[in-house]
């Protein structure tokens, strides 16, 4: 296509792309009427070049649009999303999704897997036996109207486009983009469509993001584009330079959660779930002492381990610990064991 490769040339030297530019090359990773050497000559000329908050824009909407677009908010108005950059041992999501729907507020999460040496939410509810996390809007309303929560994985429906250009970015070193960052998280966010996002921004030698600037830079970038969809955001950047709890591993992490979710648990996970989960509760209005102390109590009476529970099992899962998979030998900074 030569007017792609002149799209190319101008991103190469610098110039702004159209939005209609942006546009041509995501409906060529969608339905392959691009080459991948041409796809990946964009996605380099982005990383070298970086993106103007209008291109990024553009870039996360035509993503967006380049499959079906769930518009849970226009049900769920009162939904919240939540993102986080991944760190080593971060368990968060786990226990933020049934605490905050024990409060009454729907929960409406895109999660991902693992990304570099870290595993993903989906990762460590694969643990729990028969989970399966919504792949449709029709699978996504059903658990929220079971559980007040829905856990989803992107699929042929979500950001098609997203799976095409990610596996073209690591094969081709274009991952530390920023633009490319921001427009594959928030392409899928936007797709699923809850009102209201909370962003936990990593950083520090176990995250993705080094150090505080860079964090910060991601940060507004991510709550940049959320304000110009709409879309109500609060962004947390917070620090991973150790694991976030004395639990690694999936099914070891979900124990960790559970913990916590029973009103005891490691505190620094437990804390900042808590200021995570406060910020949710204030987005729907409520003042920051009063949705603190509400999460509070909600771990302390058995609220938030019930909506655990019902959450596993809206998803096809069992909710007995019990059924975990144990680790054949486990470590700690002092001992080792062994089964």
């Amino acid at each position: 296509m030569r007017n792609f490769v002149e799209a190319i040339a101008r991103k190469r030297d610098g110039r702004e792309l159209e939005a209609t530019d942006l546009r041509s090359f995501v409906q060529g990773a969608a339905d392959a009427s691009l080459p991948d050497e041409q796809l990946a000559a964009m996605l380099m000329a982005i990383c070298i070049r970086g993106a103007t908050a209008a291109e990024t824009q553009a870039l996360v909407e035509a993503m967006r649009d380049s499959g079906t677009c769930w518009k849970l908010g226009e049900r769920y108005p009162q939904a919240v999303d939540k993102h986080s950059t991944g760190g080593v041992g971060d368990s968060v999501s786990l226990v933020f999704a049934p605490l905050v729907a024990a409060c009454g507020v729907p929960v409406v999460m895109m999660a991902g897997a693992g990304l570099g040496h870290t595993q993903g939410t989906l990762d460590k509810l694969g643990a729990i036996p028969g989970f399966r996390a919504a792949g449709s809007r029709r699978e996504a309303i059903e658990r929220l109207e079971a559980c007040g929560a829905s856990f989803a994985a992107q699929s042929v429906e979500i950001a098609p486009a997203d799976k095409k250009l990610y596996l073209l970015r690591d094969t081709t070193a274009t991952v530390p983009s920023l633009a490319l960052i921001v427009a594959s998280i928030m392409s899928k966010k936007l797709a699923v469509g809850a009102r209201r996002l909370v962003l936990d921004v990593k950083c520090g030698s176990g995250a993705f993001c080094k150090t505080p600037e860079a964090a910060r830079e991601l940060a507004t970038a991510l709550v940049g584009v959320a304000r110009r969809a709409s879309v109500e955001v609060r962004a947390a950047v917070t620090v991973m330079d150790q694991p976030l709890g004395p639990n690694l591993g999936c099914a070891s992490e979900v124990r960790a959660a559970l913990a916590v979710l029973r009103g005891g648990g490691d505190r620094r996970l437990r804390e900042l779930t808590v200021v995570l989960a406060a910020e949710a509760l204030e987005l729907g209005g409520r003042d920051a002492a009063g949705a603190t102390a509400e999460l509070e109590r909600r771990l302390a009476d058995g609220s938030a381990a019930a909506r655990f529970e019902a959450t596993v099992r809206a998803h096809g899962g069992d909710p007995d610990e019990r059924r975990l998979a144990r680790p054949k030998r486990s470590r700690c900074p002092h001992r080792t064991t062994g089964t």
